[in-house]
């Protein structure tokens, strides 16, 4: 009796896995996968240090902390994920979103339109500012441009 306890435990163990893996993501999607470390912008404002730290998490996810001190005090900070669209997609060519949160009451969803190797760009034409947010890599140097048609602020970053 023991023994088919534990049997029908290892069975149930191994159903409920195999159920996970149909709804995560590749993990191993290259797109995004630059962005992973620590970055800290060369091209602030004098007195001030922004940071952001990229990581992809177990379910596939890319995920991002933004902050800007002043001093000693945190004066602006923002979470970031980057994440396919449709939760239960594992297609390599799926759609993807960047979501930012913590800047406004509910998450700001952008829609990344373009991406090859070393950037993509993100757009949510509703949103007052910005519209459009893009990241590119060179060698060590992370950019990052947030615009829309009036009004654009560029971003330098050095991995850490």
């Amino acid at each position: 009796m023991r023994h088919l306890l534990v049997l029908m435990l290892l069975v149930l163990v191994s159903c409920k896995t195999e159920t996970e893996k149909e709804i995560i993501p590749d993990v191993e999607d290259p797109k995004f996968s630059w962005l992973i470390g620590q970055w800290q912008r060369i091209d602030d404002e004098p007195g001030r240090k922004t940071f952001e730290n990229w990581s992809l998490n177990d379910i596939g996810h890319y995920t991002g902390y933004g902050y800007t001190l002043q001093e000693n005090d945190t004066v602006f900070e923002e979470q970031l994920a980057i994440k396919p669209e449709n939760k239960t997609s594992k297609s390599a060519d799926n759609s993807w979103i960047l979501e930012v949160t913590g800047v406004n009451q509910s998450p700001t969803i952008f829609k990344v339109e373009q991406w090859d190797m070393d950037s993509f760009t993100a757009v949510n034409l509703d949103n007052e500012f910005p519209t459009h947010i893009k990241y590119a890599i060179s060698k060590d140097t992370l950019n990052a441009l947030v615009s829309n048609e009036e009004m654009n602020i560029e971003f330098t970053f050095i991995k850490q």
